[in-house]
């Protein structure tokens, strides 16, 4: 298709080697790439271009002091005249211009005050409107003692700047999704350093143009079609159509907006058909959830299981409040939820709008939902509310939320969803599947022609969906047909679907780019592959490949993948994003993957399990990045401390809070509650006659009972707590009186700060039968001072 519009302020420009041939250098020459560079240089040593590549002949001129790497590189780099259509092309205002080029035609054209990046630059936390970034290096930067590092000559370095400065090539991929348009000029996909970073999914392929003379080389045109759309009208033509072209228009209505999906009956505009008895089947029992079939299906109760007083409640709220949370456990049907309260509430005059990701033309879209009113904006993922729901109240104040988050997050993240959301809030618990529910589930099962005697006893003897559904999953025909496919499927089939699965699982939205690095493959080319497995398991809606079901995920993880399987997915995962981990996203997947009680509950239905995560921990430490992180060997300890060696655990703790004395502004909340419990879990295994660690424990019981008034750490605080009567049990005959008398003070400052909390608190976090059992504690230690 032709290019019909075009708005560099919303796209992104990426140049390769051919792009800038033809410019003329400072030495009066063309400028060269590939064969004609690494002939240049080999000529310089007086060497044939045969005997190297382009980094064995540069490491060469290492061992000449007759020639300069440096002159050579600087005058065959520097440029002192463009071509008009170079010229032409860079004056225009894009938003983004990235490059794989060294030479320095950016800056001659555009001037010396714009923002230019190379490849080892860090990333400001406010990025210009308008910036270029040079991937591989560029002579501006380089020096004589530095060339050979600044200039990244060949693939092994790409691989290494790759893996040691990933910053930009993750903000290419990020803004090749979200712009308007991404051309591509002089590339070629031959360059698998580039096209490693390019996902091929639909979204993404259709908004990028590979521009080339005519006709284009057969190489191309046999590579880019997954990846986007030759135009082969030369740089010269694009620059003469970039003249005349109007930019893509601003979204006319809410079913143009970028950013947000809206929900409503006929979304897809396709005809209303109720869905098949194998879609329900499918829903059911894989979590394979079609919302545009939902929202064109004729009746309301064909689908889905409504959750009729849900709903009403979830409205009722909306009338008064400006936030509702829906919360539940894992796999409990959030998801599912919102789709039904979307319906139910567009049929009582609201617009409801999904968030899907912040488009560049946000400002635009919010523009839209304020002019159309009565908006009711859904986040299905905590996360993305928390980092994006602030902006969105401001642009549409009159909107009124609906946050969906698991009820494990919400009591370790409370005083952040009091803080953040918009307020006033209130809450929906989806945990509870009433009768009325069931029975509309056995009807759609009948409808299905999957309802037999044995699901119904499942159905009516579980109190939540989720209970349903991992019975379901155990059912011998479902259980069969799950092991069969992952059995058949390719090892890179499996190896997604373990990644896509630990992904659903921790509750975090990546990229469809983020999946298909982890894999390192193909990952839309192994779907098409897959056939019926990928469709099963696997959703590729929206340009993100991500698992359906995160109940499934879980079933997945615990009972079909072998642990060899989830423990490489989980170490691909956590080292890749304790690299990311100036990413919120990637921070809080290494955050969950290390832990000990996750591994544990993957592989819990296994033998050996311990011997297992042994290696896999002492694997993960040898990974550099991750044993610079605090958090890992917090994991460590703990993992050393429920397996019985304490000594163990309280070195990995040390060696946590000695990597956070390095990170300036790290909080130890976390090492500090688990310094207490191993404190004390190692003075009560003592057979010293002195207590030596009480210093260590009255320090730290200080801290964790500060650490009571954030809600965000009470949890933990007062479960940490709950374990001291019994190391006092345990050794308060080696304590001298005056260390009863100190031990006294701090548990009698504890035992007020949990009196003071509201009484709703103490019921939720049964704070008042710690206080009890330390009181308790109290007077035995007094009785015998």
């Amino acid at each position: 298709m032709p290019i019909e519009t075009l708005d560099p302020k919303n796209s992104v420009l990426f140049l390769g080697s051919g792009f800038s041939a033809d410019a003329t250098n400072i030495a009066n020459e063309k400028l060269p790439a590939g064969q004609p560079l690494l002939e240049r240089l080999a000529e310089a040593i007086g060497e044939s271009p045969r005997d190297h590549d382009l980094k064995s002949a540069a490491d060469a001129f290492a061992h000449r002091f007759d020639v300069s790497l440096y002159e050579i590189l600087y005058n065959t780099f520097t440029v002192s005249s463009v071509l008009d259509y170079q010229r032409d092309i860079l004056s225009l205002p894009w938003a983004r211009i990235y490059t794989t080029n060294y030479d320095d035609m950016i800056s001659s054209v555009k001037g010396g005050s714009y923002p230019i990046f190379t490849f080892d630059d860090d990333r400001p936390r406010t990025l210009p409107q308008s910036f270029a970034v040079h991937l591989h290096g560029s002579i501006r930067k380089a020096t004589e003692s530095d060339v050979e590092t600044q200039l990244i000559l060949n693939s092994l370095s790409y691989d290494v700047i790759t893996r040691d400065h990933p910053t930009w090539f993750y903000e290419f991929q990020r803004d090749r999704r979200t712009f308007d348009a991404c051309y591509f000029m002089g590339f070629s996909l031959g360059d698998h350093h580039i096209t490693g970073l390019m996902a091929a999914g639909e979204t993404s392929a259709r908004r990028t143009h590979f521009i080339t003379r005519n006709p284009p080389k057969q190489q191309l045109v046999e590579r880019a079609p997954p990846y986007g759309e030759i135009v082969p009208i030369g740089f010269d033509g694009f620059a003469d159509l970039a003249k005349t072209l109007p930019p893509s228009p601003k979204p006319a209505n809410p079913r143009s907006l970028e950013s947000f999906k809206f929900l409503q009956r006929g979304i897809d505009a396709k005809p209303l058909v109720d869905p098949t008895p194998v879609e329900i089947f499918n829903l059911v029992t894989f979590g394979n959830f079609n919302q545009g079939r939902f929202f064109n299906t004729v009746r309301d109760d064909s689908y889905v299981a409504k959750r009729w007083k849900s709903v009403e409640s979830a409205l009722a709220l909306l009338s008064t409040n400006k936030t509702v949370l829906i919360l539940s456990r894992l796999g409990n049907g959030k998801t599912v939820f919102t789709s039904i309260l979307a319906r139910d509430a567009s049929e009582n005059g609201y617009k409801c709008y999904l968030w899907r990701r912040a488009g560049k033309r946000l400002a635009q879209d919010l523009e839209v939902i304020r002019a159309e009113r009565q908006a009711l904006i859904i986040f299905d993922d905590y996360d993305a509310a928390i980092d994006n729901i602030e902006r969105v109240s401001a642009g549409v104040p009159d909107a009124k939320f609906v946050v969906t988050i698991r009820t494990g997050q919400q009591d370790v993240r409370l005083h952040e969803v009091l803080t953040k959301l918009p307020q006033p809030m209130k809450r929906i618990n989806l945990d509870l599947f009433s009768d009325e529910d069931k029975k509309h589930l056995h009807k759609l099962l009948d409808r299905a022609g999957a309802r037999t005697g044995q699901f119904d006893d499942i159905i009516n003897s579980s109190r939540e969906i989720r209970e349903i559904v991992t019975q379901l999953y155990n059912h011998a025909q479902i259980r069969e047909k799950i092991s069969d496919g992952v059995a058949k499927a390719s090892s890179e089939m499996v190896q997604i679907l373990a990644l896509a699965s630990l992904i659903k699982w921790a509750g975090v939205e990546l990229d469809d780019s983020d999946l298909q690095e982890l894999a390192e493959c193909d990952v839309y080319g192994e779907l098409k592959r897959s056939g019926g497995l990928g469709a099963d398991f696997l959703s590729g809606a929206d340009d993100r490949v991500e698992m359906r079901s995160a109940l499934l995920s879980e079933y997945l993880l615990q009972r079909i993948l072998t642990p060899k399987q989830v423990l490489d997915a989980c170490y691909t995962i956590t080292t890749t994003s304790t690299r990311r981990r100036g990413e919120r996203v990637h921070r809080l997947l290494a955050g969950v993957l290390m832990k000990d009680s996750t591994l544990k509950r993957f592989l819990k239905f296994h033998a050996g399990i311990d011997q297992t995560l042994d290696r896999h921990y002492t694997r993960l430490s040898n990974d550099m990045a991750v044993n610079d992180e605090p958090l890992f060997w917090l994991q460590y300890a703990i993992f050393m401390k429920r397996t019985g060696k304490v000594a163990k655990a309280r070195m990995f703790l040390t060696t946590g809070y000695d990597r956070a004395s390095k990170i300036l502004g790290f909080k130890t909340y976390q090492l500090d509650t688990q310094a207490l419990s191993i404190y004390l879990l190692e003075e009560a295994g003592s057979n010293s006659p002195t207590v030596e660690g009480l210093d260590d424990i009255l320090i730290s019981i200080k801290l964790v009972s500060d650490m009571i008034s954030e809600q965000s750490h009470r949890q933990y605080a007062i479960e940490v707590l709950g374990e001291i009567p019994a190391f006092i049990d345990a050794r308060q005959h080696a304590l001298e009186n005056t260390e009863k008398v100190a031990l006294v003070f701090e548990l009698n400052r504890t035992s007020i700060t949990l009196a003071a909390l509201p009484a709703e608190d103490r019921a939720y976090y049964g704070s008042d039968i710690v206080r009890s059992k330390l009181e308790q504690a109290i007077a035995k230690l007094v009785q015998t001072t």
